[in-house]
């Protein structure tokens, strides 16, 4: 039950919970998913879901609605009781030139939130502050590693990946890869 007291997480589990019940699948990414890891430091004021498989637009517009959603302007989906809004960006999954190949589940009594792995989100995040000089995805990254979820965060991997992003686009994210590393450190 979405009201004017839920959270983003509580709206992230109730859309995962109508996906679920009409058996779409679809992963939490973005800022959204940074913020459901570390609410504490990153807000966001809509879900971002991927969906996977093939979807029928109808079917998706039925499980949301079925939770009070409807489809607003650009797509988006907007409920009454809330400020947050559900988006389903284009796929596939992806994290700058890697596409993501697993995702990792939250559970709320029978609900399954398929979300970013924590390693993933990070990398979504440090994405968009290589990229754009994004200083607040900086911070999410920097949150989530932070976080509970953090002892899952592969800092090698993301050491590897950075190396790849910065052969890939012919830039150098070396230095932007250290100031994530070293306030994460303080």
């Amino acid at each position: 039950m979405i009201d004017r007291t839920s959270t983003l997480e509580d709206v992230c589990f109730a859309v995962a919970g109508a996906l679920q019940a009409a058996d779409l699948h679809a992963v939490l990414t973005g800022g959204s998913a940074a913020a459901v890891y570390a609410p504490a430091s990153y807000g966001s004021d809509d879900a971002d879901f991927v969906l996977t498989g093939e979807i029928d637009g109808e079917e998706l517009k039925r499980a949301l609605l079925a939770i009070g959603f409807r489809q607003a302007v650009g797509g988006m989906f907007a409920h009454p009781k809330t400020q947050y809004t559900v988006e389903f960006p284009k796929g596939p999954l992806a994290v700058g030139a890697d596409y993501v190949r697993e995702s990792a589940t939250l559970r709320r009594g029978r609900i399954h939130l398929r979300i970013l792995t924590p390693t993933d989100c990070v990398r979504d995040r440090l994405a968009h502050f290589y990229f754009w000089n994004d200083y607040t995805a900086l911070s999410a990254a920097v949150g989530v590693a932070r976080s509970k979820h953090g002892k899952k965060v592969d800092i090698d991997d993301l050491r590897r990946w950075t190396r790849r992003e910065s052969r890939a686009s012919g830039q150098n994210y070396a230095a932007k890869f250290a100031e994530f590393n070293q306030r994460v450190a303080e």
